[in-house]
């Protein structure tokens, strides 16, 4: 049953006449009401006797008494509970009893338990959830508001009441966001055919899902069901992605290949892949894949998908393990599973749980826990999703109370925590509608900002199970991040040489380690729910300083970041080295604020090398050859000057400007100029 329908088959059936004892011990022991004259008495008597008169009859005699006295608040007591026992009965709006109701209770906030409990229901049956939960919090509280114990009737609408508290708490977060505009089809990857359980790289550039249908194939007389794990691309998170295209060999040698999850580099899959073994043969288990180098002539560059392999250490030969979900760091992989040991039901049959496995130090996954409560619940819960900002976890569960069906639920890791810490998870808190639904919503993901989820679906409009896009509420977001990734080039000089690259988070000091793939390609998640400008640094033994910018806390933040960086050896023969993103004001030697941090870094190289350097300014061509010079010139004093002011020797540094001289581009364009705006350094004696 609906949890609305549910609920309301025990608030609106409850009898809620007061009956003549009620109603007179409350006016003779109330103090808010006042005397009444003998005309009004009598017709709020009539009013109140329900064996003599029926209904619309004894309604007559309470709005006349109201008539003949204003403040008559028995009669508008007895009048507002006549009136919703009428209307519940006939499918009518609550609208004059919840009037009546609320007078009674402005004159006299003590008057009866019954005005808050009705109150409450009348709130509860037009959908205002918090207001009822507000009006039945009183009702719970009258003992202590009132002084007075609960009657015996009472006692019994108050046991009611707070056994219904939970869901009637479900249900103002379930509607929380009902206003928000619908969930949409996913046009660009949409057929005629069902799509379902999406996985989106971080950088949001690549989308996994399982496209199955029917076809016809030439030569059959009736079509054939298939089964395809389908990836879907885009340059960027700014454009559509394509419809979409099976994976070629080593996937989808067979039906069953699904249920997917990528790194962040983009490099290692996760993926579901149905294995049978005698005895089992729906079996699944987990597998992963490596986009791997296959060949670099110099010209191409060739990568493949590895042959997938078994993730023996996770699989089971009796249970199903699917629906993997990698942490952003790599160093968890949470995914679903029915296995010995996964929680019953309360009849004892087994549920799908979501587990978690830790990476050993020798690069194999560890033995898998069961998520604790309150993640896992006694009925099933799937589909993990842990978004980029490492907390924020997704899932799809058919727990109770809920919407019906399988449901989009959203819980956070405390920042201290551990995925198996038993406190470690917040209440998990259901999405609610417009995205979920009485049927079945899973698989949900979303980009990095937190704003976009993706989730299978089946619901009107939809062919069948169809890929979802909806703008999650902010309430619902995970912490706003975005994916740096690019190319570190390392001369030949440095090729067997450690090289360390690492984010900094410029305001709070934090440094985040950057793994480096055998190529030189990187990627990373960086935070920015907290506005700080981030840089990028690679150090190695006998490298050049080497620094970039790569988040401007004042500028909006981006999508996708592209960071590309070299490093070279500082014994390269008369080599000069540019200060990345040392940025001035228009025609002038001022240094940018977000330049003063690259600077604050370059201080630190100088003085933990020892080096000396000159420090060299260069201008495009736009203006005189003067002008330019003596540009120059400044802007190499300038930063000469902040390096001393850090704590570098003076005599470590010399300065000197070389205007429009030495360009590296063609000046013809913006981008060439904007390639001879620069700072150097190059290693002095």
């Amino acid at each position: 049953m609906n949890p609305i329908c549910r609920l309301a088959s025990f608030l609106l059936t409850a009898s809620l006449c007061a009956g003549l004892p009620a109603a007179a011990l409350a006016q003779e022991d109330n103090p808010c009401a006042p005397e009444l004259d003998a005309k009004t008495a009598k017709l709020l008597e009539k009013g109140q006797d329900k064996r003599k008169y029926d209904a619309d009859k004894r309604k007559g005699y309470l709005e006349d008494a109201i008539d003949s006295d204003e403040a008559a608040i028995a009669a508008r007591f007895e009048l507002g509970l006549l009136l919703f026992s009428q209307n519940r009965r006939s499918g009518g709006g609550f609208g004059e009893a919840r009037a009546q109701l609320l007078t009674v209770h402005e004159a006299c906030p003590r008057y009866d338990a019954d005005v808050p409990y009705t109150l409450g229901s009348i709130a509860y049956a037009e959908g205002q959830f918090e207001t009822a939960l507000e009006w039945f919090d009183r009702f719970i509280r009258w003992e202590s508001i009132t002084g007075k114990p609960h009657s015996p009737r009472s006692q019994r609408r108050l046991e009611d009441v707070q056994k219904n508290l939970p869901e009637i708490q479900f249900l103002i977060e379930y509607n929380a966001h009902a206003d928000s505009p619908p969930p949409q089809v996913l046009a660009s990857v949409a057929t005629r055919d069902q799509e379902y359980l999406p996985a989106l790289s971080a950088d949001g550039t690549l989308l996994f899902f399982t496209r199955a249908g029917e076809r016809k194939a030439k030569g059959d007389l009736v079509s054939k069901p298939f089964e395809k794990f389908t990836w879907a691309r885009r340059p960027s998170p700014s454009v559509a992605f394509d419809n979409g295209t099976a994976m070629e060999d080593p996937f989808n040698r067979t039906s069953g290949y699904g249920g997917a999850s990528i790194s962040v580099d983009n490099r290692s899959l996760f993926l579901a892949v149905k294995t049978p073994v005698p005895g089992h043969p729906e079996n699944i288990d987990l597998f992963s894949a490596r986009y791997s180098l296959l060949e670099d002539t110099g010209d191409e560059t060739v990568y493949l998908w590895s042959e997938p392999q078994a993730l023996d250490a996770l699989n089971t030969p009796d249970g199903w393990e699917s629906q993997p979900a990698v942490s952003p760091d790599g160093q968890w992989l949470y995914f679903a599973a029915v296995r010995p040991g996964t929680t019953p039901d309360a009849q004892g049959n087994p549920t799908i749980d979501i587990l978690v496995s830790p990476l050993q130090p020798d690069g194999q996954w560890g033995a898998a826990s069961v998520l604790p409560a309150p993640i896992n619940s006694s009925s099933s819960d799937k589909a993990p999703y842990l978004h980029p900002d490492g907390h924020t976890l997704y899932f799809a569960s058919n727990r109770t109370p809920g919407g019906g069906g399988y449901d989009i639920w959203v819980s956070r890791l405390d920042s201290t925590a551990l995925p198996t810490d038993p406190d470690g998870w917040s209440r998990p808190v259901n999405v609610g509608i417009p995205l979920n639904t009485p049927g079945d919503e899973h698989g949900l993901v979303t980009s990095a900002d937190g704003k976009t989820a993706y989730f299978s679906s089946r619901r009107q409009g939809t062919s069948g199970l169809d890929i979802m896009t909806w703008t999650l509420p902010e309430p619902l977001r995970a912490r706003a991040s975005v994916v740096v990734k690019g190319q570190l080039e390392i001369s030949d000089e440095l090729a067997n040489t450690p090289i360390g690259l690492e984010l900094r988070y410029a305001q709070s000091r934090r440094a985040q380690a950057i793994e480096l793939g055998d190529d030189g390609a990187f990627a990373a998640v960086v935070d920015l729910a907290i506005k700080e400008d981030v840089i990028m640094l690679a150090k190695a033994e006998g490298a050049a300083f080497s620094a970039g910018l790569v988040i401007d806390r004042d500028e909006s933040e981006p999508a996708l970041v592209t960071a590309n960086l070299s490093v070279r050896s500082v014994t390269e023969a008369n080599a000069a080295f540019e200060i990345e993103d040392i940025h001035y004001a228009s025609g002038s030697a001022e240094i940018g604020r977000s330049s003063l941090l690259l600077l604050d870094l370059f201080a630190e190289y100088l003085s933990d090398t020892g080096l000396n350097v000159e420090i060299r300014g260069h201008t495009d061509d736009i203006g005189s050859d003067s002008d330019n010079l003596s540009l120059s010139e400044s802007r190499a004093q300038s930063v000469r000057n902040y390096l001393i002011s850090q704590g570098v020797p003076a005599l470590s540094i010399s300065a000197k400007g070389y205007g429009e001289t030495r360009p590296r581009a063609d000046n013809s364009s913006e981008e060439g100029r904007a390639r001879n705006r620069r700072t150097e350094f190059s290693i002095t004696q």
